[in-house]
């Protein structure tokens, strides 16, 4: 038994010598193989071959409306590429003047941002308007130059950098151009494998530097992916840029497997949602010969695009707001009238069905020479998306939280009665008054509501008092941010925090004029849409939103949603459902016979509750409102024309937005202005 073991024991020994043997054997084979059988062929081979890194390009994920209309989306095209593992460093002059050459013969454009021109004088000088790329230009990570160095002094430096000496003072100056922007992109130092040296380019130079630099190693032609809005100017601050990145930029995103080459959001849904809109490029490893053709394929990787993204905007009722802000501000007759916003929200989930900014601006010219700078100069800040960031002074608009937060106290009742002679006088400091713009006398809830009287609601704040005003306009969204996908604001409520009227220390008597929409009081078109949508909603606050659902790119599978059925609760002022239906009706009266009658025949029944604020120039004009289908709170909007002073001017916008999101069976033309 013991000599059975032993012998196994050897077996298992002499296997593993065999085993062990074969496999060096194998090795030692290919080693002969490779080095003496094949040896001179690999090497030759290796002589005359190099390997090429072609990266294909992201297909970024597009942004659509509600309805699957698209707002920005991805179109290709061609453009010339130089591969930095193909194209020889000593040729790089001569390739790029010979293209130059080309395009300038074709008349089409080569990529050229070298902030240097050649004067009538023939002589090198600086572009006006381009003073951060100069500083770039002269940095020490550039040309390290002083910060007074002429144009002349850095183009020697560069002409040396770039060994362009042999060259007239155009060529030169072209050749610069293009390295220079090579570098910038990482083209020198392993940032990028490949450089773009113009976009665009017409099917017929296609073909011809196909066929003309077909010998030409490390030139070719490659196929790129563009942004393109639609309707461009329908809601740039929403849909936002796209653009380069930046060196800074680079930095912070190199790790998430970002080129420096690629395109990125700058602003708007487009860089909120960077991360689900991006896509992964796909690269080709290919072994190329010394003459630039292919030798064989050596790893391929599919480009993966990103998600595409449904808002919650109607692009019908957003066209009809944009164009009603504008008509609205151009024709209120106040000379300082130039700017406002507008919001509009599906009471059901609190989802924005329109959001409109004035002055406004077109996203397709973002990128041509001289938009965006003069947006940048314009005083009225067309860049700046007032609906969401503005914070404006409510007036009127604000009377309603009062109402029902003295209610919801037991400070006041729904039928009391309160004197107004036209001037509210402040219990027991005679010299301390309000003025009115009516004699209401006995003003009840409703009254008081429909004629906007400020003895009434004046009163109803000193009631109610300054910490629990505030208590309710958080619970209701006002003075904090709503929760929207983009960057807003959370505006400002009236109280001893933000006084500007007495310092550190807060007066009762300077409530009521927080009362009634004054005093410090300032909120976004966005705030007052949301507030109004909860005082309909019963107090119900959700989540104020942008984006619908996010899907795959081809828009077959869900990714993510919002949905309409379960919105996200973020407060609930949990009162007396009595005392919303005593501020609903108050604010009904309005549309009946108060401050909107106007909407007294509009079919669609509706509460509102209209504002006028004092503030430095022409007051600001504001209106809130939400419409009613089959029962129920459907749409509710808030609109703000800054120095718009007659609420008639706010009123347009709010009719037009319900004209728009209604079918025209639902409305009557007795609203017209």
């Amino acid at each position: 038994m013991v000599a059975k073991i032993k012998i196994r024991g050897y077996l298992k020994y002499i296997f593993c010598v065999v085993f062990v043997v074969a496999i060096f054997s194998v090795y030692v084979a290919r080693l002969v193989n490779w080095q003496i059988v094949n040896g001179e062929a690999y090497r030759e081979r290796a002589n005359k071959s190099s390997i090429s890194i072609n990266k294909t390009d992201a297909l970024r994920g597009e942004i659509l409306d509600i309805n699957g209309e698209p707002l920005s989306v991805n179109v290709t095209g061609h453009k010339i590429v130089f591969d930095r593992f193909s194209l020889e460093q000593d040729k790089e002059n001569k390739v790029i003047l010979s293209l130059i050459e080309l395009m300038e013969l074709k008349k089409e454009p080569w990529i050229d941002e070298l902030p240097i021109f050649i004067n009538k004088e023939g002589q090198y000088e600086f572009m006006q308007g381009k003073e951060k790329e100069i500083r770039e230009l002269k940095s020490k990570g550039r040309l390290n130059v002083n910060s007074y160095a002429t144009a002349e002094e850095c183009m020697d430096k560069l002409i040396n950098k770039y060994n362009c000496k042999e060259y007239d003072k155009v060529d030169s100056r072209n050749i610069v151009s293009v390295k220079y922007n090579m570098s910038l992109n990482g083209y020198y130092d392993s940032m990028a494998s490949s450089y773009t040296f113009a976009e665009k380019i017409s099917p017929e130079l296609m073909a011809i530097v196909s066929e003309r630099f077909q010998d030409t190693p490390g030139v070719r032609i490659g196929l790129y992916v563009e942004r393109q809005p639609i309707n461009s100017d329908l809601a740039p601050h929403i849909v936002g840029t796209v653009g380069k990145m930046s060196e800074e930029q680079y930095e912070k995103l190199k790790d998430q497997g970002y080129s420096i080459e690629d395109i990125v959001g700058k602003s708007g849904i487009e860089y909120a949602f960077e991360e689900q809109l991006r896509g992964f490029p796909g690269s080709k490893k290919v072994e190329l010969s010394r003459d630039g053709s292919v030798l064989s394929l050596l790893e391929a990787d599919e480009a993966k695009p990103g998600h595409t993204i449904y808002l919650t905007i109607d692009s019908k009722v957003q066209k009809a707001a944009n164009e009603a802000l504008e008509r609205a501000i151009k024709t209120s007759g106040r000379p300082d009238c130039v700017a406002g916003g507008v919001v509009a929200l599906r009471v059901k989930d609190f989802s924005v069905l329109a959001a409109a900014t004035y002055p406004n601006f077109d996203l397709a010219k973002v990128n041509e020479k001289g938009y965006y700078s003069d947006l940048m100069k314009d005083k009225t800040n067309p860049l700046f998306n007032r609906a969401f960031n503005g914070a404006f002074a409510p007036g009127s608009a604000f009377k309603p939280l009062v109402a029902y937060g003295a209610l919801e106290e037991g400070v006041l009742t729904g039928e009391e009665k309160i004197y107004c002679s036209g001037i509210y006088h402040y219990p027991g400091v005679p010299n301390f008054t309000t003025k009115c713009l009516g004699v209401h006398r006995g003003a009840n809830l409703e009254y008081a509501m429909a004629k906007s009287c400020n003895v009434y609601f004046s009163e109803a704040g000193r009631r109610l008092g300054i910490e629990n005003m505030n208590l309710y306009s958080k619970k209701f969204g006002l003075g904090v941010k709503t929760g929207i996908e983009l960057p807003e604001t959370a505006g400002t409520l009236a109280g001893p925090e933000h006084s500007r009227e007495i310092g550190a220390r807060w007066s009762n008597l300077v409530t009521i004029k927080a009362a009634i929409g004054q005093s410090d009081n300032a909120f976004s078109p966005l705030q007052l849409a949301t507030y109004v949508a909860t005082m309909s909603n019963y107090g119900y606050r959700y989540k104020t939103h942008l984006v619908r659902k996010i899907t795959d790119y081809k828009r077959q599978n869900i990714i993510s949603e919002n949905s309409e059925e379960s919105p996200e609760l973020v407060d609930r002022v949990g009162g007396s459902e009595n005392n919303f239906n005593l501020v609903q009706n108050a604010m009904r009266q309005v549309a009946i016979y108060g401050t909107a009658s106007n909407f007294s025949s509009y079919k669609v029944p509706l509460i509102i509750k209209t504002g006028t604020a004092q503030t430095n120039g022409s007051d600001t004009s504001t209106i809130i409102g939400v419409s009613y289908k089959d029962g129920q709170p459907d749409i509710a909007v808030g609109v703000v024309i800054e120095h718009g002073a007659s609420g008639m001017s706010s009123k347009m916008v709010l009719k037009a937005i319900l004209d728009a999101h209604y079918d025209e069976g639902d409305v009557q033309d007795s609203t017209s202005e």
